[in-house]
């Protein structure tokens, strides 16, 4: 099936462990005045096996963690929204069309030059439909052509409408080199890139070690590998379980760890950090026919019931904020806050009487229901997110119970969910936070056809406001638009069709080191380690 791919963005989704806005997009101060460590080791972490590298196949958060040493981008953004040169040393943007030049030298791991063609083929490979790449129309804009222009160094990317946001999807994109894309399986396990390191050395489930390419000179905003700290060798090991990475973190085998679990505390006056946010806490009711979720006053019942300040909690561990937009990730492009005035106060009396007024009254069994069909909900999870999501979902389900709704829970890992969500459609509430950093990448999740028909509208969602502000916000360019994507957002909001409650502040704990983050965890060429 077509959609499946593009499914793992809405669920690994697309960088759990980045974004953020708390700790600032310049170096961290761990360290610092200390002296530059020369020729030092980085060793860092990831929770799980990345599988396939490829950069186009994939946006699975582990993967991305490590693609990002091995493949640069054409522009750097900053979490504050600067756009500065990369691989890219200018551009021209209009509403259809961005025309990159590429920077002069920049050579590829295999030692071939990085020319404008290759650059091009990027992205024809990931429009084209018989890659199936998840990248496509998620990431990146499902429709574009790209030309290039080897002598003049340039680059044109031309989409048939107009994209408010086309440098900032098409400037964020990973770019391999003309080997890889010839012959794709030569990424699956390896990397041929333009990145600081190279990958030298792979113990599946274990660990993956990089050494410094000694002639880089084109980083983000000028860095190069001959900047005192800049490490020899990054080792970034495969460690599932956060309490294991902590510990390592404190006898000092890790240079940088994300923990968010109960050992976070271990941590928080120990060490300095990057912070990052993730929206966690996000619900979403099926509202294809024959389901609860499809009619407008259970939605809002169900809303009203719940607590939402304590459900933040729950989920979040504590360390958690209210949500303000449905795209969060660093570096976003718009900041407002549509959820203001949108969630629902707390009022169990209020729900039930709208239940009833409604016609969904109660049996003998306490169950409501209306027409011969009982009120029947099952809400789903993804059983990889920790204690804290399936203690918000059991608290969930037992509000709802009190209302008179036959409630379950039913946690299931990210494959599972991803075939029940897009494929077989059997759940009635779910707990999913989509995380993306462009308001329009939400839209194929929220509008449009839903998977029963091909698409990705996740709920079957059809709320005309919404679908009108984002027609507005698409023909404005970049900021300009984004009083339309509030709109958007709080037409959603307003109809129930998203409740959105929670965001996680994900830190990266570091020891001896400084660093810049940005969409993809800590941005490599910034990388600096310092003596204790």
């Amino acid at each position: 099936m077509r959609i499946a791919p593009a499914l793992a963005a809405a669920l690994a989704v697309v960088l759990a462990a980045c974004g953020g806005s708390d700790g600032g997009d310049g170096p961290s101060e761990a360290g610092g005045n200390a002296e530059p460590v020369v020729d030092g080791t980085f060793t860092t972490a990831v929770a799980a096996d990345p599988g396939n590298l490829h950069p186009h196949l994939t946006v699975l958060a582990a993967t991305r963690a490590i693609d990002n040493y091995l493949y640069d981008k054409l522009v750097y953004f900053t979490v504050d929204g600067e756009e500065l040169p990369w691989l890219a040393e200018s551009w021209e943007v209009t509403p259809t069309t961005v025309t990159y030049t590429l920077r002069d030298g920049v050579t590829c791991t295999d030692g071939t030059p990085l020319t404008a063609t290759d650059v091009a083929a990027n992205f024809q490979f990931v429009v084209d439909e018989a890659n199936v790449s998840p990248v496509r129309g998620v990431l990146v804009p499902a429709e574009m052509t790209a030309t290039a222009d080897d002598a003049a160094r340039t680059v044109t990317i031309t989409t048939p409408a107009p994209d408010p946001f086309l440098l900032q999807s098409t400037g964020d994109l990973f770019i391999a080199c003309k080997a890889g894309l010839d012959d794709p399986s030569l990424l699956e396990e390896d990397g041929i890139g333009t990145g600081m390191f190279e990958l030298t050395e792979v113990v599946r489930d274990d660990h993956y070690t990089f050494q410094r390419r000694d002639d880089y000179t084109w980083g983000p905003d000028g860095r190069t590998a001959v900047e005192p700290g800049t490490p020899a060798t990054v080792n970034i090991r495969v460690i599932a379980n956060e309490s294991t990475a902590a510990n390592l973190l404190l006898s000092g085998e890790l240079n940088a760890a994300s923990v968010v679990g109960p050992d976070r505390q271990r941590l928080e006056q120990q060490y300095e950090q990057v912070t990052m946010r993730a929206v966690v806490g996000e619900l979403f009711f099926n509202q294809a026919a024959g389901n609860p979720g499809a009619d407008d006053a259970v939605r809002a019942a169900l809303a009203q019931a719940l607590d939402f300040e304590e459900l933040m909690s729950v989920i979040t561990g504590g360390y958690g904020q209210r949500s303000e937009a449905l795209a969060v990730i660093d570096p976003v492009a718009c900041r407002y806050d549509a959820v203001d005035g949108h969630l629902p106060a707390q009022d169990s009396e209020a729900a039930a009487a709208a239940l009833d007024a409604a016609g969904w009254t109660a049996g003998s069994d306490g169950v409501r229901s209306k027409d011969g069909a009982s009120l029947q909900l099952e809400l789903i999870y993804n059983s990889t997110r920790g204690d804290t999501t399936a203690a918000a979902a059991e608290l969930i389900a037992a509000t709802w119970t009190e209302l008179g709704v036959a409630a379950t829970t039913r946690g299931l890992p990210p494959t599972e969910y991803n075939e029940v969500v897009f494929g077989t459609g059997s759940w009635g509430a779910a707990l999913l936070p989509v995380n993306l950093r462009l308001p329009s990448q939400m839209v194929p999740f929220l509008s449009g056809p839903p998977p029963a028909d091909g698409g990705v509208n996740l709920a079957s969602i059809d709320n005309p406001g919404y679908a009108a502000a984002v027609a507005e916000a698409m023909t404005l360019p970049g900021q300009e638009g984004c009083d339309k994507w509030q709109e958007a957002e709080e037409a959603l909001f307003a109809e129930n069709d998203v409740l959105i409650f929670a965001d996680e502040t994900v830190p990266i704990f570091l020891d001896g080191v400084t660093v810049e983050r940005g969409g993809d965890g800590p941005i490599p060429a910034t990388i600096r380690l310092t003596a204790s």
